[in-house]
């Protein structure tokens, strides 16, 4: 069990913006994946990693869904949702500070669309035997490729440079690759620093942090800082090369530069640099001097290269060490359309190895499956009514469905509500909640938008179908 030097705080709050098709009539955190809500995952996560109490933060819209999903749920986390304005483009930084005031310990950050089988106890391990500043976990890109409904464009997907001392875990370099062009240069103390250096571009940021207190008390200075992993992380990962400043120095020198002017010295001793916030007590230093351990070797330098900024990675492998090869870790985050459809394929057939060896019911008991051509990759939700002669082939099927007979689905998501008429075809396609697909309607790899309704006969390849006024609404 986790021991309560940590808090846990759950990123909810934001709005899809990769996936708008998806989100412009629900919230992110809300989609469902295999008929849980999205933001189940990284709780179920918590609870099993010994968690007893979290915090959310979430669209101030979603508040009152959210508690219902928990009460529904009876997760054993108490967990206390906390609303960010709907009308302001916040950031995850943004949102921690926001919450600042309710930060009494060190953070463990998870974002609500991570839905992975492991549980970050490795990463614990490093950020208790480096007394780090925050520890990020990387996970190997996905190798599954999900077929993605709507129009077949070229996406190149974001790519960051991840640089790591494969010795030490040390995080040294963390930066988008669409930043560089040809080359990437090194600052020469780096390399000096760590002349060892393992540099990744296929590695997925889970947006599973660790963070030490001072980092949330110098972000909560730091107005300026808007996201965690595109502004925070790096900027912190480059600090660790900095000098700290001699405050005491630059103070009496603006002092005498302004002829002992009160108010220029009261400026400078309000404006804190970030190492103000990273010092370590004199009790931790002088066991450090006194200890013969060192994290390094090669060098007279102390331990930790005498940095009080301590930036590392868990960078999760590609198989684990047991004979069950099959049993991979991994980790994916529903941020994209592509990877939304390809984590729903997953679930299935990774649930127990996700959930610590919880049962799923593939049919729920309160609906009415008349059709004996449900395969064994399907999952159907409550109150939905499958007629007889209707074919279903790896499909996840969610509540108060209405599916007539003589229709045929293959690898589709069908969400709440959703009425598909008679000798209907549907392959690959992501239908949203209270759709209305018409009798002999034929789709192939289309989004059909919450609340559309699709004509009788229709046929459509590669689009998506939905209202124009409901994306306007993002």
């Amino acid at each position: 069990m986790i021991p309560p030097e940590f808090q846990a705080v759950v990123m909810a709050g934001g709005k899809g913006s990769r996936m708008t098709e998806l989100t412009a009539c629900k919230l992110k955190c809300l989609l469902p994946i295999c008929n849980h809500p999205m933001i189940w995952y990284p709780l179920q996560m918590l609870e099993r990693f010994g968690f007893r109490d979290a915090i959310i933060i979430s669209q101030e819209s979603a508040r009152v869904e959210l508690q219902n999903i928990l009460d529904r749920y009876k997760f054993n986390i108490q967990c206390e949702v906390v609303g960010v304005p709907n009308d302001e483009d916040w950031g995850t930084a943004d949102s921690l500070r926001h919450i600042h005031d309710k930060i009494k310990r060190d953070i463990i950050v998870v974002s609500c669309d991570l839905v992975t089988n492991i549980i970050p106890m490795k990463a614990v391990n490093i950020f208790r035997k480096y007394d780090a500043s925050l520890v990020g976990v990387f996970f190997p890109s996905l190798s599954e490729v999900a077929s993605t409904p709507g129009p077949k464009a070229k996406h190149r997907p974001e790519r960051d440079l991840v640089g790591v001392d494969p010795a030490t875990s040390r995080l040294v370099f963390l930066a988008s690759a669409s930043d560089f062009e040809d080359s990437v240069q090194f600052p020469r103390a780096m390399l000096k620093k760590h002349q060892r250096l393992s540099l990744y571009s296929r590695l997925v940021d889970s947006h599973l942090y660790i963070l030490r207190k001072w980092v949330v008390d110098f972000l909560a200075h730091e107005r300026t800082i808007s996201t965690i992993k595109g502004e925070l992380l790096p900027y912190v990962v480059k600090k660790q090369l900095s000098k700290r400043l001699n405050l005491m120095s630059d103070q009496t020198a603006i002092s005498e530069r302004a002829g002992e002017d009160e108010s220029i010295v009261n400026s400078s001793c309000n404006k804190k640099d970030i190492f103000q916030f990273a010092q370590e007590d004199d009790e931790t230093l002088r066991i450090r001097q006194m200890s013969v351990w060192n994290d390094h070797s090669n060098d007279v330098s102390p331990a930790f290269h005498g940095d009080s900024i301590r930036c590392y990675a868990d960078l999760v492998p590609e198989t684990t060490d047991n004979k069950d090869s099959s049993k991979k870790p991994f980790g994916i985050r529903a941020n994209t359309l592509a990877n939304y459809c390809a984590i729903n394929q997953m679930v299935l057939r990774e649930w127990k190895e996700i959930t610590g060896g919880k049962d799923l019911p593939r049919i729920s008991s309160t609906s009415v499956v008349k059709s004996t051509q449900v395969d064994e990759h399907c999952m159907i939700g409550d109150d939905t009514k499958v007629s007889e002669k209707t074919s279903l082939k790896a499909c996840v099927i969610g509540s108060r469905c209405v599916i007539e007979e003589k229709v045929r689905l293959a690898n589709c998501i069908v969400m709440d509500g959703v009425h598909i008429h008679s000798g209907s075809s549907l392959q690959g396609c992501v239908i949203c909640d209270d759709a209305d697909i018409g009798n002999n309607s034929d789709l192939k790899e289309c989004l059909v938008g919450s609340g559309h309704q699709v004509r009788a006969g229709a046929k459509h390849s590669n689009e998506v179908l939905t209202d124009v006024d409901r994306l306007m609404e993002i």
